[in-house]
């Protein structure tokens, strides 16, 4: 006997695992050459960490001090590293270092927070050097 409804909940499971196989993880050497002396501008989630969802921007210098323009326009210092596919930032304003993986799927990179596995936020472009301007 044909269960139409059960077919159905295969088919799209297997679109389902389909389209989340073409997702990649970047390596610690990509996410490295995407941040290193460039600027990410940022779509967050709620799941940031500032928790705010909105539209934000890091600067990266090559020397692994950043600066963040949250959301809400305010400028945090930190520092970055790379450690094995993750980048890890302590900002200044909440001291709990932060470690993220970089999710490429298509187009878009996700950032996702490694203790949690939700996504923080999505970049939206990168551009070389310090754009905005940001200042310690």
């Amino acid at each position: 006997m044909f269960d139409r409804s059960r077919a159905m909940f295969i088919m799209l499971a297997t679109v389902g695992m389909i389209g989340s196989a073409d997702a990649a993880e970047l390596t610690g050497a990509e996410i490295k050459t995407m941040l290193a002396g460039n600027s990410i501008y940022l779509e967050t989630t709620g799941e940031s960490v500032t928790g705010k969802a909105g539209q934000g921007v890091i600067f990266y210098p090559s020397d692994g001090t950043s600066l963040y323009k949250t959301p809400a326009g305010v400028i945090w210092h930190g520092k970055w590293e790379i450690k094995d596919n993750t980048v890890c930032t302590n900002w200044n304003e909440r001291p709990v270092t932060a470690c993220s993986k970089y999710d490429k799927a298509g187009d878009a990179v996700l950032i996702i927070d490694v203790s949690t596995g939700k996504t923080r936020a999505k970049i939206v472009k990168t551009a070389p050097g310090n754009p905005e301007n940001l200042a310690p």
